[in-house]
């Protein structure tokens, strides 16, 4: 070949490459670029859910707060009765105090979202560290709340056997419940709920006092921990919201 046209061939073929090179790096660039606006919507749409479970956890939580208040307030009405012997004096007070601690009330909580995103690997598409972290502590706080509250009901299953072991209380309990399923064929009286604590001697009155006070320290602890959960939660939300802001 004559050296003009090797020459110009060359060019031609580097032109070539240069054209195929720059043609690979733009198509990279689109394909980068889309699978970060994927990466995006699904980061927001994550968040938005997880906005959405966060906010109802805060409803449900507040409504065990108030629950918390009143069996606290129940239980420490139905010790004082007892540690002043005015049950006569009290009788109504005394059973409605009695209905306001049956039952237990435990945190149910939303983490659905949270749950799928940790074990596909999503949590990764939340570019912000400080959101990530935040989200994750959340939810380390609620295991910490439902194990509280675990230890709580264990407590309080084990005084109710105690005090079921040396009381016939049975009569008191179905008061408690609504009249459909109330089995005491008479009203109970203040007589009945008098010769029900005279039947307790000294030491059996201070136990149940004890496990009393033991319900309501357990009640106390599992609240606290609650609280910095809803905070936890709002501090969390917060973030979301002014982050989701920012991407809008």
């Amino acid at each position: 070949m004559e050296t003009g046209k090797t020459s110009k061939y060359f060019k031609y073929a580097f032109g070539e490459i240069i054209l195929v090179v720059v043609g690979i790096l733009i198509a990279l660039q689109i394909n980068n670029w889309n699978e970060n606006r994927k990466n995006t919507q699904y980061e927001q749409n994550y968040l938005q859910r997880i906005l959405k479970d966060l906010n109802k956890d805060q409803v449900e939580l507040e409504m065990h707060f108030n629950t918390d208040t009143l069996k606290l307030d129940a239980f420490t009405e139905i010790m004082r009765i007892q540690r002043t012997n005015s049950i006569t004096s009290n009788q109504q007070a005394y059973l409605t105090a009695l209905s306001k601690v049956q039952g237990t009330n435990w945190f149910e909580g939303n983490d659905v979202v949270f749950n799928e995103m940790k074990f596909s690997g999503k949590l990764a598409l939340i570019a912000s560290e400080e959101l990530r972290e935040s989200i994750q502590n959340y939810y380390k706080q609620v295991e910490e709340v439902i194990k509280q509250e675990n230890i709580y009901i264990a407590l309080q299953t084990s005084a109710y056997y105690r005090i079921n072991d040396y009381t016939d209380n049975a009569f008191l309990r179905e008061a408690s419940m609504s009249p459909r399923w109330n089995s005491n064929t008479n009203e109970v009286t203040y007589e009945d709920i008098i010769h029900f604590n005279d039947n307790l001697n000294e030491v059996q009155k201070k136990e149940l006092l004890k496990d009393l006070t033991i319900l309501k320290e357990n009640i106390l602890y599992s609240n606290k921990v609650r609280t910095t959960l809803y905070e936890k939660g709002k501090a969390t939300i917060k973030l979301i919201n002014d982050y989701l802001e920012k991407k809008t």
